[in-house]
């Protein structure tokens, strides 16, 4: 199982590894074929950054609409984050919006087939479908397609997969549907920032469709250190992915024994710890103050887009820093899912190693990592936090957005 796993993901990588190639040789063209600002809508000459450069659509070449992965972004963005919960970081999450920034603002490297949102807090999911349109509406896509998804778990949900409507169906049949214009040499990617749900409804329903998908989420405890190998898994230093685990612990465990391409990535660490922690190669994926600040007024200028709390913004960088918050005071976040979405347009700037599938306990709140297991999957490790952090920041000053998505 591990010789079979290692040289998929060598032919996987490679093809990673060529998309990214063909978007380095055809920047040129496509800086060249960027076309003059598209039917997005008016953007008026006053109000905030009046002096930002105003939405431009560009084009994109036949060799790179052919090569750039095609994702679903399945998320529980929730403005201001999840109110319910106890832990800070998610009551202030931004990982989210940031991902899906950056998805949209990197149409050049990855082709972002449409939005599934899921509900984690016992809201309703209109919660999340209402952020989605704002942030997409922010990066120039308003048109974007948003499917509702799951607010019950899986356990609640399964045995309804065959009703004429249920809980999720919106998005689970998109999952579906997305899949099976995939293949196994061209999966598709399912980007994972929330609990599990809609993709194993999906894989639930339809099984013949598990072959095609590539799913990546920040769900692990694993630190992610090659070198820390040696160490049983009770003394790793761990950090935190337990929340989208959490929420849904069924649906986690189903897609652990799923046969899909799973590729995990821890969260941020708990520990008070120095920026370089022993899973990146080169610094942690995050933003500092300065660099959150240095983000207003960065990205193409919109007509303005009000959020629930009455303020309106003009750009995808000032919503960007206007989200950002610290912890202890410590002058650093970590980006979260949007280090997963930049990986995706990057895959060299992180390896990724083997390990036996995890499996998460709700009643002790912990993963173990059986030995010898008949499922392997993948773990970022080694990663290039400092290039990732830097990358994000430079797409929202030097977006490509196609308008694919306009309405």
């Amino acid at each position: 199982m591990a010789t079979g796993n290692a040289r998929f993901m060598e032919m996987s990588r490679g093809r990673r590894e060529e998309r990214a190639r063909l978007v380095a040789t055809s920047t040129v063209v496509l800086l060249l074929a960027a076309g003059s600002a598209c039917d997005v809508g008016p953007v008026p000459d006053s109000g905030q950054c009046v002096l930002a450069e105003p939405l431009t659509c560009s084009k994109l070449t036949p060799v790179q609409k052919n090569h750039r992965p095609h994702v679903i972004f399945d998320t529980d963005a929730q403005f201001h984050g999840d109110p319910t919960t106890a832990r800070v970081r998610e009551q202030g999450a931004v990982g989210d919006q940031y991902a899906l920034i950056y998805l949209l603002l990197r149409s050049d490297a990855l082709q972002l087939l449409g939005v599934t949102t899921a509900n984690a807090n016992g809201g309703a999911v209109d919660e999340q479908v209402g952020e989605v349109r704002r942030v997409a509406t922010l990066c120039g896509e308003p048109g974007l397609p948003i499917k509702r998804g799951a607010e019950g778990t899986f356990a609640e949900l399964q045995g309804q997969l065959g009703a004429a409507s249920f809980d999720g169906m919106e998005a689970v049949d998109f999952i579906i549907a997305s899949a099976h214009g995939a293949s196994p040499i061209d999966r598709l990617v399912v980007l994972l920032g929330t609990k599990a749900t809609n993709l194993t409804l999906a894989l639930a329903k339809d099984p013949t469709i598990a072959p095609n998908i590539a799913a990546y989420w920040t769900a692990t405890d694993e630190p992610g250190a090659a070198e820390q190998t040696n160490l049983l898994p009770a003394y790793r230093p761990g950090g935190s992915g337990l929340y989208n685990i959490s929420k849904d612990p069924e649906a986690a465990n189903a897609l652990f024994a799923a046969p899909v391409e799973l590729h995990l990535m821890q969260l941020w660490d708990v520990r008070v710890t120095p920026a370089t922690q022993p899973r990146f190669a080169a610094g942690v994926s995050g933003l500092g103050i300065k660099e959150a600040a240095d983000l207003r007024c960065t990205g193409p200028r919109v007509a303005p887009v009000t959020f629930p709390d009455g303020n309106a913004y003009y750009t995808a960088g000032s919503y960007a820093g206007a989200i950002y918050g610290t912890f202890g005071g410590n002058g650093w976040r970590s980006i979260d899912e949007a280090s997963v979405a930049v990986l995706l347009a990057h895959p060299e700037w992180a390896k990724q190693r083997l390990m036996d599938a995890p499996h998460y306990d709700p009643v002790t709140d912990t993963i173990t990592y059986p030995a010898a297991g008949a499922r392997q999957v993948y773990l970022y490790d080694a990663i290039e936090g400092t290039a990732i952090g830097d990358d994000f920041a430079k797409t929202i000053r030097e977006p490509f957005v196609t308008c694919e998505f306009a309405d």
